[in-house]
């Protein structure tokens, strides 16, 4: 696609007003079949200068394809990477909103499909972002009904662990009035450990060695927290090796360069 960006507008079912959503400049849309379509867009989010062009080619073919769960789960990982990836906080919200109204269409028709789950809990995280601490809880206790559930059924998919990993060190890290108002809520209080947010991060590096800058970040975080300096180290030094692509890899390169310097007061 070229680089001219036209305005249109992307509704689904579940939305009532118009937003803008850039899409580059198409006279002409190309008709695939459903495979070929889902094939096309994995390849170009596997590129992070490509997520939009995946989510457009998504967003040309939703009429066609808006019934078939493997194309209405993608499109709902479509809207968080355009969520990641907008720096406007309309914006944002806007697509973590739907994205999370299709995510939960998703749920609905396909309760055993691991990858609906997967990405609907992380829809919820990203309009969890938006709200205030009660709403924040609320969407909290969601992310973790779906993640696991999710686990259940793709129990070798890296990437769930990781995420398990970063919910329970948030949820290591709670102050106490955010349990308080939990218990009042929910008449129970999120619980997790340092400890067991490792077990989750050791378990992607298991299943796939060098899965992400951001993974070794909280291995090495969790090391530092449990003041085991040499395993700290060791995965600040590997996570260096790690070339920074995205947004998530600067980020994590930041909080290793952060980390390095705290095992040095150790």
């Amino acid at each position: 696609m070229g680089k001219c960006i036209r305005y249109i507008t992307a509704n689904t079912d579940t939305e009532e007003q118009s937003f803008p959503v850039p899409q580059a400049l198409n006279t002409h849309v190309e008709e695939l079949n459903l495979d070929v379509l889902l094939l096309k867009a994995d390849n170009l989010r596997s590129n992070e200068s490509s997520k939009m062009e995946s989510f457009e080619l998504l967003c040309d073919h939703k009429e066609k394809f808006r019934d078939e769960i493997e194309f209405i789960w993608r499109f709902v990982r479509a809207y968080g990477d355009m969520c990641e990836l907008s720096t406007n906080i309309q914006e944002k919200k806007h697509y973590a909103n739907i994205g999370k109204t299709l995510g939960e269409k998703a749920i609905t028709r396909a309760p055993m499909n691991g990858h609906c789950h997967l990405w609907y809990a992380v829809l919820c995280g990203c309009v969890a972002e938006f709200e205030g601490l009660q709403n924040k809880i609320n969407y909290g206790y969601r992310f973790k009904e779906h993640l696991d559930k999710a686990i259940q059924f793709l129990p070798e998919e890296p990437y769930l662990y990781y995420l398990k990993g970063r919910y329970c060190y948030t949820v290591s890290k709670l102050s106490w009035i955010e349990k308080k108002m939990s218990a009042t809520l929910f008449g129970k209080i999120p619980s997790s450990t340092v400890q067991e947010a490792l077990q989750h991060f050791l378990k992607v590096e298991e299943l796939h060695p060098g899965f992400s800058k951001s993974n070794y970040m909280f291995l090495a975080k969790c090391y530092r927290d449990l003041e085991q300096v040499d395993k700290a180290a060791k995965f600040c030094n590997l996570a260096v090796l790690l070339p920074c692509v995205t947004k998530e890899d600067k980020d994590a390169q930041k909080e290793v360069t952060k980390i390095s310097s705290s095992l040095k007061r150790l």
